[in-house]
């Protein structure tokens, strides 16, 4: 690893910087609304699954789509991937 200055310079560079700026200001401002829904998915799942045996698969699938919306987010955030994010790309 080099030190250079001339990343400085690369407007690529500080796009991506600016993306992950807003993507961590919007999670930030949202994570409770989202630990909520959370919450109220786990509740309905669960009372579902003791009186009936079985879950829904549509809230199963909403599920697994929120989940990995977040683990893109994640891996935008710490910069293992250089695959944007919804809204700024298209959905998982």
């Amino acid at each position: 690893m080099q030190w250079s200055l001339d990343n400085l310079k690369d407007t690529k560079l500080w796009l991506r910087v600016g993306y992950t700026f807003l993507v961590l200001v919007v999670v930030s401002i949202f994570w409770s609304y989202l630990l909520y829904a959370m919450i109220l998915l786990w509740l309905v799942q669960t009372v579902l699954l003791l009186f009936t045996g079985q879950v829904l698969d549509s809230i199963a699938t909403y599920s697994r789509l929120g989940l990995m919306s977040f683990y893109q987010y994640t891996e935008y955030l710490t910069y293992t991937s250089p695959e944007k994010p919804f809204p700024l790309d298209r959905l998982p």
